[in-house]
């Protein structure tokens, strides 16, 4: 694209409004998504902010858990019933395609604000390591801050994140170009699921892990495996055999000792069995 065609665009946007203020909204809601994620893997892991999953105004034991079980289920409910494929048929009756994405991400981080406002911290400490070993546990959890990014890049951040729909559509006018392939690259290779590995770390590598961190991390996996789940659902029926291989070579969240030959002469005499 010639720096001729650019100006045009960019001319073209700032004086259509029609054009300009989805686009605004699109990278708007990206700016939030791009503030939210941090400070919620920061807040799980109990870093630097002034409440944390361990820190802050507390309850009592019993509300205190009523609470925080109710802000994980509507998570969980918001962001796997809004990931359907029904919801996303429904929601473009009312919205640009283009701007679908867009939704489902601004209301994902106002779920995960209600959800990191409202916790109730439990203090009961389960463990806490000290020296080498909690050293370890800190470096995994900001590996799996790491994971996390690198795996959104892998994924087409700005796809992920709604802005390279609006983008394409209001700026340069172009069908969006997101290619139906599967993704088997760079950690892809290593599991299916390298985005919510980074999250599992981030979760559950700490320190020090107090009762409330515990029912965090836990609730949050439960909502993971169930998420994983229905993707993979989703994904058979989009890419058939060729997702079924994959599955069978690759193992979901964490990287397998055991060869890729190996795992499938093990699936092979469980199936003779």
């Amino acid at each position: 694209m010639d720096l001729t065609t650019t100006q045009h665009q960019v001319r073209g946007v700032l004086t259509d409004r029609r054009r300009l203020v989805p686009f605004l909204i699109a990278f708007a809601v990206y700016g939030v998504a791009g503030v939210t994620v941090p400070l919620m893997l920061l807040f799980a892991g109990g870093w630097w902010l002034p409440k944390t999953v361990d820190d802050g105004p507390r309850l009592s034991t019993v509300p205190a858990v009523a609470i925080d079980v109710l802000l994980l289920a509507l998570f969980g409910l918001q962001h796997s019933g809004m990931s359907r494929p029904s919801y996303k048929a429904f929601v473009t009756r009312f919205v640009p395609e283009a701007l679908e994405r867009t939704v489902y991400i601004v209301m994902t981080c106002l779920a995960m604000w209600v959800l990191c406002l409202g916790w109730q911290p439990l203090p009961y400490r389960i463990w806490s390591a000290e020296g080498t070993l909690g050293t370890v546990l800190d470096a995994g959890f900001w590996l799996g801050f790491v994971v996390v990014y690198a795996a959104t890049l892998l994924l087409n951040h700005f796809h992920l994140l709604g802005l390279s729909q609006a983008y394409r559509r209001y700026v340069t006018q172009v069908p969006d170009a997101t290619s139906d392939r599967l993704q088997v690259h760079g950690l892809y290779r290593v599991v299916r699921h390298p985005l919510m590995t980074g999250l599992l770390l981030s979760f559950w590598c700490a320190s020090t892990l107090t009762a409330g961190h515990l029912l965090w991390a836990a609730g949050l996996t439960g909502y993971i495996l169930i998420g994983t789940y229905m993707e993979e659902r989703d994904l058979i029926a989009r890419f058939g055999a060729a997702y079924r291989a994959y599955a069978a070579q690759v193992p979901a969240f964490f990287p397998s000792p055991l060869s890729t030959a190996a795992r499938a002469r093990l699936r092979r005499a469980a199936r003779r069995q």
